[in-house]
């Protein structure tokens, strides 16, 4: 697999399973705004928790056992689709897995992460910063603790990475060369007096549009 940002805007999503897994799938789902995202759950929702995520995005919930359904009923649901995920037990997950790869679907699963083609990492996004961390499913509590440290990291190291910001847009103004541009960046990481005086003409240049 390679990582990839993507936008899911124009894109319908459909989720098996409303529990803790399924919830935590759809809260980073909703941050691509997709077209459209469908639940299918086997507990009735509540109206307070509908209405929520009503007001966030063009979502509807679909109360159905998938112990009833076919597997012919699953593909008719599938085809409708641009990404699956399946959050439910992993007998029913396994079909909903076969059947989504059958038609060349983006698949997540809570139980069969090695066969599918979609994974929702844990990430951050801080001060313009994204920071993604994946084990594979073998320790999501490290995934949680590696991003909580990186977090922190990025909420210190703001004023350096406004610098380098700043310091890089003006280079490309001034100097044509990449490679130049780049080498000039990593002396200014490693020179601490540099990047305060430079912080501070930053800052006092902003002062003065101000």
């Amino acid at each position: 697999m390679i990582p990839v940002f993507l936008k899911l805007k124009g894109f319908k999503v459909c989720i098996f399973g409303f529990g803790e897994v399924g919830r935590r799938r759809l809260k980073k789902i909703l941050a691509g705004e997709p077209e459209k995202v469908t639940v299918y759950t086997k507990e009735e929702v509540d109206r307070e928790t509908r209405r929520h995520y009503e007001d966030l995005c063009n979502i509807e919930f679909i109360t159905c056992d998938l112990e009833e359904l076919r597997d012919e009923d699953i593909q008719e649901i599938v085809k409708k689709h641009d990404i699956v995920i399946a959050a439910i037990d992993e007998r029913n997950n396994r079909r909903i897995v076969k059947i989504a790869k059958k038609f060349k679907k983006f698949i997540n699963s809570s139980t069969f992460e090695e066969d599918v083609n979609f994974v929702i990492p844990a990430y951050c996004y801080k001060e313009g910063v994204y920071f993604v961390v994946y084990t594979q499913g073998r320790s999501p509590l490290m995934a949680r603790y590696i991003r909580e440290l990186v977090e922190r990291f990025i909420e210190k190291s703001k004023e350096e990475i406004d610098l380098q910001s700043n310091l890089r847009t003006f280079l490309k103004e001034c100097i044509p060369s990449q490679r130049d541009r780049r080498e000039i960046l990593e002396d200014v990481f490693k020179n601490e007096e540099f990047k305060r005086e430079l912080l501070n003409l930053i800052e006092r240049y902003k002062n003065k549009q101000n």
